[in-house]
């Protein structure tokens, strides 16, 4: 039971720690670069659009490791970690942190410049908490699906 515990705070801590590099990192780094919003948008307006949709894909990640994590407690067996089989629906998952990015870039409001940096950000919060959270918070019957992560749990010291 208290493994169960550690892994869903686990997860629960990697998204706090996205949110708060959205709401305390990134979105002053943008601030700091020249933003030339296009159409009648201030700049606080098109950073508030910013940190919506980067915490959708902070958000929408941290859903699809919950959602691997009780597929990986209640529906595969526990007799063995190999991640045969699994990684398909692994990276099927990873499809919802990868359409939240992708909506995000296409619904963020159009800058003149730092685009690019948004778009960087984007990619960021929606893929590497999901990466993040399979592969130190998935219960013992997929923990070495996520990929790399046979190397990565066997350097680690728990």
């Amino acid at each position: 039971m208290l493994q169960h515990a550690i892994c869903i705070c686990g997860i629960l801590f990697i998204a706090v720690l996205f949110v708060f590099l959205v709401l305390i990192g990134e979105t002053p780094l943008l601030d700091a670069y020249p933003l030339q919003p296009s159409g009648n948008l201030t700049e606080e307006q098109w950073l508030e659009s910013f940190e919506l949709w980067a915490l959708v894909c902070v958000v929408s990640a941290a859903m699809a490791s919950f959602l691997w994590y009780i597929l990986g407690q209640n529906v595969f067996n526990a007799n063995g970690a190999k991640p045969s089989g699994k990684r398909g629906l692994w990276g099927f998952l990873f499809i919802l942190p990868v359409c939240a990015v992708i909506f995000s870039i296409l619904l963020v409001e159009e800058a003149e410049s730092s685009l690019w940096l948004a778009y960087l950000f984007f990619i960021a919060n929606g893929l590497i908490p999901y990466y993040l959270a399979t592969l130190f918070c998935s219960p013992v019957s997929v923990k070495y699906t996520p990929i790399g992560a046979e190397t990565i749990r066997s350097r680690m010291f728990w």
